[in-house]
């Protein structure tokens, strides 16, 4: 382990504080909804609405990050999907969007091109795959995207395939790997394959040895397709990489590459890449009380620049996920020590934490229900966390000659002394990235929520950090 996880330990104390005396408070905020997906700048939130016979609505609706709360009066209906055809949220060079696979096969991805704004891309069929999990990956540096998914016993009543295609090619589907099917279901229903953020690689589950019921994990590289084993555990032992395995970068971080992995014996792992394989970093203990359980829907997210946090879900037992009793704990990594249970109906199905970082809170949203009854309801949690405003501000005085005016801005800004051959990177106060590119004054964003940003401007070696105000 090296000595920076030891160094953010001793920034411990006021969080840590704080903590002991948080009382949870869990508040069902609307009904009948499902498969909640957040974009990653926690301004938008998609979901599905059951209709029944395996069908279901798809929704939108931007968040005010004052209240923490969608904009249900404003919601925009999407499509309707059949079966696995949820949405998930993805980004190249253009914008974020989501995906979704509606009732009549149709891929279709849909771009939040401003407040309360959708554009809607049809790629129709694809190809004559029964796609199911599908999910995409998010790097801002590409004009593309890649799209995952599982086809159910294509070969034969044992085997589950998984497949990716490109969204400038998708008739080209590439074939990435084949599972034996889980004694409780599809192989995949219960190993997700998840993308890496800003990267083209793809984290999936294989059984190196064919007859057990054990994982470990490789990684597809979108630019070679190649995968390459990068877990070499102990079948006997406690790593098992069997359900949700999520890799991650941090910003505190950034040469690094981490991954969540859910264990037998209520143990939450965090890995750290070193060589050809991630070997365990920190491993916790998770609190719960539900014994046999399974851990699993890890999401990290950091705050003030190098306070990383991880929502995650328990549930009873072995089986599929939101078909047994559940909670939802909050974990700090690297940092505090914040590990704390979040939900307040105890025994109810609790499904799929997201999180949501406001203004001046943090908020873990869930949906659950009653265990064995009617629809899922969506859920907000109040957490101990704060977000610091100012974080990523060199306070020192720069020396250079761009100014930004208007600042309070409210649509366009313009820049001063500009060469034209400037690149600019605008952040919000968490460091998550709004615009980068060199035509900054021509874009409009009336779309951003009041409040800090910081605009980076590039040109060879002058570098200037400008805080700006959104009124």
């Amino acid at each position: 382990m090296r000595t920076y996880f030891t160094f953010l330990a001793l920034i411990a104390f006021s969080l840590t504080t704080e903590a002991q005396t948080f009382i949870p408070k869990d508040t069902i905020i609307a009904n009948n909804i499902f498969q909640v997906e957040f974009s990653d700048d926690s301004r938008s939130m998609v979901w599905c609405e059951n209709l029944g016979g395996g069908q279901a609505k798809v929704w939108y609706a931007d968040l005010d990050l004052n209240t923490g709360l969608p904009d249900f009066v404003n919601k925009q209906p999407i499509d309707t999907i059949q079966g696995q055809g949820w949405p998930y949220w993805g980004q190249d060079n253009v914008s974020r969007f989501f995906l979704i696979k509606n009732k009549n096969g149709h891929i279709k991805y849909i771009r939040r091109t401003g407040f309360n704004t959708l554009t809607q891309f049809d790629l129709g069929p694809v190809n004559n795959d029964d796609k199911s999990l599908l999910n995409i990956n998010s790097d801002s540096t590409k004009s593309y995207f890649w799209v995952n998914y599982i086809v159910k016993n294509p070969l034969s009543t044992d085997l589950d395939s998984l497949f990716v295609f490109r969204s400038d090619n998708p008739a080209n589907r590439i074939f990435i790997n084949a599972e034996k099917k889980n004694t409780g279901g599809s192989a995949y229903e219960l190993t997700f394959p998840r993308w890496l953020a800003q990267s083209e690689q793809l984290a999936y589950p294989f059984r190196p040895f064919t007859n057990q019921p054990y994982w470990d994990i490789k990684f597809w590289n979108g630019q070679t397709q190649i995968s390459t084993q990068v877990t070499n555990d102990i079948p006997s032992s406690i790593f098992n990489h069997h359900v949700d395995d999520l890799p991650f970068r941090l910003p505190q971080f950034p040469n690094d590459t981490f991954m969540f992995s859910s264990k037998a014996a209520q143990k939450v792992a965090i890995y750290q890449k070193t060589g050809s394989y991630f070997t365990e970093v920190q491993l916790y203990t998770s609190p719960t009380s539900i014994v046999p359980t399974t851990l699993t829907s890890f999401e990290p997210f950091t705050i003030c620049g190098n306070k990383t946090y991880g929502a995650y879900q328990v549930y009873g037992g072995g089986g599929i996920p939101g078909t047994t009793g559940g909670e939802i704990y909050l974990l700090s990594i690297f940092g505090d020590t914040i590990h704390t249970k979040i939900s307040g109906y105890d025994g109810d199905i609790a499904v799929d934490p997201e999180y949501v970082i406001g203004n001046d809170k943090v908020w873990i949203f869930y949906y659950g229900k009653a265990t064995g009854f009617g629809n899922f309801n969506l859920h907000r949690c109040e957490t101990p966390l704060i977000p610091c405003m100012t974080i990523g501000l060199n306070e020192q005085a720069e020396k250079s000659n761009y100014t930004v005016f208007p600042n309070p801005f409210s649509e366009k800004i313009t820049i001063s002394n500009a060469t034209g051959s400037e690149t600019y990177y605008l952040s919000n106060s968490l460091g998550q990235p709004i615009f980068k590119g060199k035509n900054i004054e021509q874009e409009n964003f009336s779309f951003l929520q009041k409040g800090i940003y910081f605009l980076k401007v590039t040109n060879l070696d002058r570098q200037q950090t400008i805080k700006l105000i959104k009124q």
